[in-house]
């Protein structure tokens, strides 16, 4: 029998629904998305669950009024001033004792917030890989630490957390007021969502992707939302719902001329504190050579998650079995059509390669040509020449062969993976398929491409994935894109060698697998 959580009279949600999940809280300021958020962590207090909450404005130290919650950091209802020295330790306390924290960074400068919440969230990685138990991390206002765009050390340990966590139990809850600018790949890993209202246009496109209706629906839907309401999506399950009113204190309201009494607030146990107070004590401060040692850990323990990174990825390698290196043909110049049959035996015959993972074979490297000529392109299928538009790519532009070996040359440089998933759509346009079906046909693991979808080929447009109501489906957008981006080209080439393009393209990219 599941634990009822009361977060709305239109939801009907448990707290095992909530273990390692990835939840998204969107909304401009003032449409109810931080009471909502306050309201998830009510329920999970209320359940004993183990949480710490990243409040950079100093909101949540409110929920004291009725929970026995940890606030650290500095500002308004602080229980104990922390830095990064004895960052560790407080995640430690939390972990082992299941001590609810408030990381209160209001006080913090940038850089200083920085390397707090570094520390202490690879302290709750490396902790979680032992307890293996349940445990939900909230970052509010995500779109400072781990915006679109922008690589760092510490949206990398987040995206972590939010793509690889669930296996130790550590869930995500993450708010915004700018959809747009939080971090796509995080973001795409939110497996629930609580769509509050927005304004401005680059939100609402975000709010298209993740919402089955057509983009003028999505606004009026979204603009008739009041304070508080908001969409609930969790797979095909979408609904309107209303969010009740926090219980606790919210220190985030809006003011107003209203007299505002503050709440009696509840203490964690005097036992807790001492121990956090000796930790802190114990490190005080520290000399260089103890920063250094520090510094020096806190490396080792980032090396020690990259090698479990590696394992997962030379078992994913042993899972998909030895691939046959095709050495393809942009990795030298243009087709030369002529040439083709007689280099494709020379190859097939002198060069057989056999990689685990053929995207870290440098082929330019690797490979040496026995010949006296000029090396030409290899292995890439023959054209057809007899195409009735009258075009050949020796007939077409040198611009434009040199932009189509550009543009593969690059998408061979994509994962392994990525390009099978590629392969497969462009071979099988313009059907849609689910993450299943396509894990099926290509013999791939479907959690790998859940987890890891195809990124360099979604950004471009080269691949399309869409929300449905039976799931997310994904399927090849070859000609829109190759309308985009040999748009240049159009008036010298026409219609007809647009379409050649294309036909040419498909032809190559089915083999980039």
């Amino acid at each position: 029998m599941g634990k009822p959580l009361n977060i709305s009279r239109d939801l009907n949600l448990n707290l095992e629904d909530l273990i390692g999940q990835c939840i998204a809280i969107l909304g401009i300021r003032g449409s109810g998305k931080s009471n909502t958020a306050g309201v998830i962590f009510e329920e999970l207090l209320q359940h004993n669950y183990p949480l710490s909450i990243v409040d950079i404005e100093g909101e949540y130290f409110g929920l004291k009024e009725k929970y026995e919650v940890l606030v650290v950091g500095t500002g308004e209802g602080v229980e104990i001033e922390i830095d990064a020295h004895c960052a560790g330790e407080i995640a430690q306390v939390s972990m082992e004792q299941n001590v609810p924290v408030v990381l209160d960074l209001s006080g913090f400068m940038s850089e200083e917030r920085t390397e707090l919440l570094k520390v202490y969230l690879s302290s709750l990685w490396n902790l979680a890989g032992s307890f293996r138990k349940p445990y939900m991390i909230a970052i509010e206002e995500a779109h400072e630490f781990i915006p679109q765009g922008v690589k760092n050390e510490l949206k990398e340990m987040i995206a972590r957390i939010a793509l690889r966590g669930r296996k130790r139990g550590l869930g995500g809850i993450f708010v915004s007021q700018r959809s747009a600018k939080v971090d796509k790949d995080v973001l795409s890993q939110a497996g629930m969502l609580f769509l509050h209202r927005v304004v401005h246009e680059v939100d609402m496109r975000v709010y298209s992707e993740l919402l089955p209706w057509r983009k003028t629906e999505v606004k009026e839907i979204i603009n008739s939302l009041d304070t508080g309401d908001c969409m609930y999506v969790n797979g095909d399950n979408i609904l309107p719902i209303y969010v009740r009113e926090r219980s606790t204190f919210h220190a985030g309201f809006t003011p107003s001329l209203e007299a505002v009494k503050s709440p009696e607030l509840k203490s964690v146990s005097a036992s807790i504190i001492e121990t956090i107070e000796r930790a802190r004590a114990g490190k005080g401060s520290q000399s260089p050579a103890e920063q250094l040692e520090q510094r020096i850990d806190l490396l080792e323990s980032m090396i020690d998650s990259k090698d479990e990174r590696i394992a997962e990825l030379e078992e994913v390698a042993r899972t998909l079995g030895y691939i046959k290196l095709e050495i393809p043909s942009f990795v030298r110049e243009p087709l030369h059509p002529g040439s083709l049959p007689e280099r494709e035996d020379r190859i097939s015959n002198s060069f057989p390669v056999v990689v685990a993972d053929a995207s870290t074979v440098d082929i330019t490297e690797s490979v040496q040509i026995a010949s006296s000529e000029k090396p030409e392109s290899i292995g890439a299928p023959k054209p057809d020449l007899d195409d009735e538009s009258g075009n050949t790519s020796s007939s077409l532009p040198p611009a434009v062969n040199q932009h189509i070996e550009r543009l593969v040359s690059r998408f061979i440089r994509e994962e392994m993976l990525h390009r099978k998933v590629l392969a497969f759509l462009v071979e099988h346009s313009p059907g849609a398929y689910s993450a299943h079906q396509i894990a099926a046909w290509t013999n791939c693991p479907q959690e790998l491409i859940e987890d890891d979808p195809p990124h360099g080929f979604l950004s471009p447009g080269l691949i399309v994935r869409e929300r449905r109501t039976s799931g997310t489906l994904y399927r090849s957008a070859l000609r829109a894109f190759v309308n985009r981006e040999f748009r240049v080209f159009q008036p010298d080439i026409g219609d007809c060698g647009l379409h050649y393009v294309t036909r040419l393209l498909r032809e190559r990219l089915t083999l980039i697998a």
